[in-house]
């Protein structure tokens, strides 16, 4: 999810189609998930280690390439290839069947009981620090952009939220890089991702209306992210930092128990997340009842902290062949659970 909202960052940076290519570094460097890939050691190795990728346009074609993967996207052909290179296996996702999955999605999180029972708010800024620096020889300036949704149990008046926030270094733009806005814009268009459009977000005006203010404020974003920080957390009101739910009496613990999760809070787009993290953050205090409380019983925590750096900017011709599935790959059925994000 981070990943992605990432790339839409870069591409809100930007208002005949060429070719343009670039190269991005992304690495976790911190929050929970980093904790889980050091936990399971060897396991993520893979997962662990900066990813490098080559994003490229030619035409109605995008490519994100690593060496493990690829991604190709044919806004003419309206289709999503996915190669896995490990494997020798490809699989295609229609422009419909994609629509299909997001419309699924919005039925699913409006009949949610969760979805009944909270109210939902986002807010978007876009800050110009006026702090400049160079960067890879890049000058460069720094706006952060911040997301925020947060929501309220209407029963019992409990608050959670998610927070997104991009600490973004932008350089002047190079030649072409247009073609990068430009090809979301007609992925956008085609489907149907405009605010104020339906798609997933048709059964949820208030996430409408928060990527409507996402739009505006990315508007703002003059230039190319050479560098960004990108922070994800979340937080609750009412709930106990680490170590203070052991110290509580049974009763305590069970009312505390029973308060809505964070997933719950934010209309159930994220399931049980709360749940799962709660869990974990006992699991992680270990009965460790002496030691001294911490905070002001409001629960927060950051889910992953992770850098992008673009780099290796052109507007050379791109090699076809970087679109096309290799020779000899086997085509396998939609991972349609993976695409869901589940």
């Amino acid at each position: 999810m981070v990943r992605k909202t990432a790339l839409f960052l870069v591409a809100a940076c930007l208002p005949a189609f060429g070719d343009f290519s670039y190269e991005q570094t992304s690495k976790i460097t911190g929050g929970m998930m980093a904790g889980m890939m050091k936990f399971a050691g060897a396991f993520s190795k893979q997962a662990r280690e900066p990813i490098v990728s080559t994003v490229a346009v030619k035409g109605d074609r995008m490519v994100h390439l690593s060496q493990h993967h690829a991604s190709v996207i044919d806004i003419g052909k309206e289709t999503i290839t996915d190669i896995n290179f490990d494997k020798k296996q490809y699989s295609v996702m229609t422009f419909a069947q994609m629509k299909q999955m997001m419309e699924e999605m919005s039925q699913k999180m409006k009949s949610s009981p969760d979805a009944q029972k909270a109210d939902v708010h986002f807010k978007v800024s876009a800050k110009d620090t006026g702090e400049k620096k160079q960067i890879a020889g890049f000058d460069t300036h720094q706006m952060i952009l911040t997301m925020e949704m947060e929501g309220t149990d209407k029963e019992s008046g409990s608050k959670g939220g998610m927070v997104m926030t991009a600490d973004m270094w932008l350089a002047p733009k190079s030649a072409g890089y247009n073609e990068i806005a430009d090809f979301y814009k007609r992925m956008g268009q085609k489907l149907d991702w405009a605010p104020g459009g339906m798609g997933m977000m048709g059964g949820r005006p208030d996430m409408a209306k928060g990527m409507a203010e996402l739009y505006k404020e990315g508007a703002k974003l003059n230039g190319m992210p050479v560098f960004q920080f990108v922070k994800m957390g979340v937080h609750a009101e009412g709930q106990p930092q680490n170590g203070q739910a052991s110290q509580a009496p049974p009763q305590q613990q069970e009312q505390q128990a029973d308060k809505p999760s964070i997933g719950s809070l934010l209309g159930g787009g994220f399931g049980g997340f709360g749940k799962k993290k709660k869990k974990q953050d006992q699991a992680e205090s270990g009965g460790e009842a002496g030691a001294a409380p911490q905070g002001s019983g409001d629960a927060s925590g950051s889910l992953m902290e992770m850098t992008i750096e673009l780099s290796a900017f052109s507007a050379a011709s791109v090699d076809g062949s970087k679109f096309e599935v290799p020779a000899g790959f086997k085509q396998v059925e939609v991972d349609a659970a993976r695409h869901r994000g589940r």
